[in-house]
């Protein structure tokens, strides 16, 4: 059994139905290793600052991971190509 639980976003659902099947598969493998640890060693998985909230980046391939934890709920904000990363780190500092 999971230590955490994944909830995505609108946005991430949006995100994931948009990537290939292979990027889908990675992505989600990704996901469920997040379950497991989701704060991890660096470079994959990284802690960003500037935020009203927690909040994480993990690396799978091109794509970016954008997520918050709140106790063992983990809930995905994006899911973005890494050329996007920073229009939508903007974006969600607005929220």
């Amino acid at each position: 059994m999971s230590a955490f639980t994944v909830q995505l976003t609108r946005a991430a659902v949006k995100d994931l139905d948009g990537l290939l099947p292979s990027l889908r598969d990675q992505v989600t493998q990704d996901l469920r290793q997040l379950e497991e640890a989701p704060v991890g060693p660096p470079p994959r998985i990284k802690r960003l600052r500037g935020f009203p909230f927690p909040l994480y980046r993990l690396r799978s391939g091109d794509y970016r991971i954008l997520y918050r934890i709140d106790e063992a709920v983990i809930t995905v904000m994006r899911v973005i190509n890494r050329r996007d990363l920073d229009r939508a780190l903007r974006q969600l500092q607005l929220k």
